[in-house]
């Protein structure tokens, strides 16, 4: 069986281009701003960052592409596979294809239906 590949929607990607990375702060930049936030404490603030980045990433369009190709792959049968070097595409990857079926739950009658059409094995 040839692999899919996922093809975004136009509107996805006008969607994806318009969110903008916000700059990356410092150390410093964080403590002070987890300090400001959590009543003088600096404790836990690492944790914070991480959580940070990672909330970041979702608006990048390799990490959509990513979720996209991961609910394709599950859709299809694969196994799941880690082709590419980048962090951001490979968690957004892990993310949709373990959680394809509670997605395709959440999706509406015609974008399941349209999903299932174009990239679910039949």
């Amino acid at each position: 069986m040839e692999r899919r590949m996922y093809q975004p929607t136009e509107s996805q990607e006008q969607k994806w281009a318009r969110h903008a990375a916000p700059a990356m702060p410092t150390d410093d930049e964080f403590k002070a701003m987890w300090k400001k936030s959590h009543h003088g404490k600096v404790t836990g603030w690492g944790m914070g960052k991480r959580e940070w980045i990672v909330s970041q990433m979702k608006f990048s369009r390799e990490y959509q592409i990513g979720i996209w190709q991961g609910r394709v792959d599950r859709a299809q049968g694969l196994d799941y596979s880690e082709e590419r070097s980048e962090n951001v595409y490979n968690l957004g990857y892990y993310r949709g294809y373990t959680s394809y079926e509670s997605d395709i739950r959440g999706m509406d009658a015609e974008t399941r239906q349209r999903f299932a059409a174009e990239y679910a094995n039949s």
